[in-house]
């Protein structure tokens, strides 16, 4: 396939899945990999996508957290992309204290040290 059939066939999983959240499980081989080839908005588009799948139907305990966690790390020098995913954060720690998620602690890989 060609980087612009592969980039129609993830902006069509994008477009079905946005309005299914319910498609993302059976999607998703298939659209993280056309993520991780493609990159760009659509790639955090679609990553996106599958973090709200799993918020609004977690597969397990920690798997919301996971998911935010690796979306953070990948993005951690893409400020655009940031402020896309850090709100999301936020509204995963009001579901957490709300219980309707489970709360967490999932290790990360280190972190770089912050400059003073």
């Amino acid at each position: 396939m060609t980087a612009r059939e592969d980039k129609a066939r993830l902006a069509a999983l994008v477009a079905k899945c946005k309005g299914e959240l319910g498609e993302v499980a059976p999607s998703r081989k298939t659209g993280d990999s056309l993520a991780s080839t493609l990159g760009g908005e659509l790639a955090l588009e679609w990553r996106m996508i599958v973090l709200r799948s799993a918020i609004a139907a977690p597969p397990d305990g920690d798997a919301v957290r996971e998911l935010y966690g690796e979306l953070v790390d990948r993005y951690r020098d893409d400020p655009a992309a940031l402020a896309i995913i850090k709100p999301v954060g936020a509204e995963i720690r009001k579901l957490e204290a709300a219980g309707e998620l489970p709360s967490t602690m999932v290790a990360r890989s280190k972190r770089r040290p912050t400059k003073h």
